[in-house]
């Protein structure tokens, strides 16, 4: 049984993670790194000045399930353990994907802050085969070893790389009510990596594609602009970004991610704020050993609704939905996959400092 649908059942969250395959003998998990994750508040205009000592918390909750990926496959495991020639099948595969990310935030001067998110994910993973072919049942228990060695049934959960970042708040930016808040910073390899899957695949030998960190120190950038621009209609667009350059040690180079969206709110009361959010998620190929990783590199778009409710002492609480418009891999071999549903839960409560 899967532990999704109980989390479903408990809180409403967002799906950030795919699933996807791009050759014959390798699982894709173009997105097993996550489009990065948004404090609600960030996105409502009317926050001003940061005061010196204040402090703010923010909780994600992530979870997407039913993500349908799987490749064409035509490679066995002999009981000896050589990769054999076997008839043309499919292995299918399906990701759930839980992740919580909490976010500290501390101004220590006049708008300027340092902020940290932690994150912890969970990612179930079901593995199964499909023959269209007919095959032999020494063909099938080669299948099946074959398929044990590339991606399993499992469960997989763990601390991924945490951020850090230096940030400062422009207020009165193009627009006399804008703000925008400029963030530097670096991940930190907290999170467990993997040794080369593509070499341990073809050797036949037992591995996994889907990593917690990259084991480097990647730069970030973020830039978070928002402003009203009517009485009821606020304006806000967002950029994070992620640039790994150079190899772990195991000769592993994440990807450059971006995540970049624009967004539309409506003031429908002081309690209630809808968003609309159109986003785009961009991943160039990660490198093993300066050759280029088939099983990463992905572009999508995708449309979020959110609702925000503003309650007492400042705590926000964001639930939404987000919908995939449009995805595509850089390898040309690669599957398509789908999206599974897609939720969010956002809370988020400052703590200001006392005068």
């Amino acid at each position: 049984m899967k532990a999704t649908p109980l989390f479903s059942s408990i809180f409403l969250t967002l799906a950030i993670g795919l699933t996807s395959s791009h050759s014959l003998n390798a699982q894709a998990c173009p997105a097993c790194s996550n489009p990065a994750l948004q404090s609600s508040e960030k996105l409502e205009a009317g926050l001003d000045t940061l005061r010196k000592g204040s402090f703010r918390t923010t909780f994600n909750l992530t979870n997407g399930f039913d993500y349908q990926g799987g490749h064409p496959n035509n490679k066995g495991l002999s009981p000896e353990g050589d990769v054999i020639e076997v008839p043309l099948h499919n292995h299918v595969v399906e990701l759930d994907f839980v992740r919580t990310e909490l976010a500290l935030e501390y101004t220590f001067a006049e708008n300027w802050s340092i902020w940290l998110r932690i994150p912890y994910d969970v990612k179930i993973q079901q593995a199964s085969v499909e023959y269209p072919l007919p095959v032999t049942a020494y063909e099938r228990e080669a299948i099946l070893r074959n398929r044990d060695i590339h991606h399993r049934s499992e469960t997989y959960n763990g601390v991924s790389d945490l951020r850090l970042l230096l940030a400062h708040r422009i207020n009165g930016f193009l627009l006399k009510n804008g703000r925008l808040d400029f963030a530097l910073g670096t991940s930190l390899p907290t999170g467990r990596t993997e040794e080369n899957p593509l070499t341990a695949g073809e050797l036949g030998l037992r591995h996994l594609h889907i990593q917690f960190g990259s084991g480097t120190f990647d730069p970030l950038l973020e830039l978070h602009y928002a402003a009203q621009i009517s009485d009821r209609l606020s304006l806000a667009v967002f950029s994070i970004n992620k640039f790994p350059f150079y190899e772990n040690t195991l000769g592993y180079m994440a990807p450059i991610e971006t995540t970049s969206g624009l967004s539309l709110g409506y003031y429908f009361s002081s309690l209630l704020s809808p968003r609309l959010t159109l986003a785009n998620f961009s991943q160039s190929s990660a490198k093993w050993n300066g050759v280029d990783d088939p099983n990463s590199g992905l572009v999508s778009w995708n449309l979020t609704f959110n609702l925000t409710f503003s309650l007492k002492n400042g705590l926000i609480i964001t639930p939404g939905y987000r919908m995939p418009l449009a995805q595509r891999t850089l390898d040309d071999e690669g599957d398509t996959f789908e999206y599974g549903p897609t939720f969010l839960l956002n809370i988020s409560r400052p703590f200001q400092a006392k005068k």
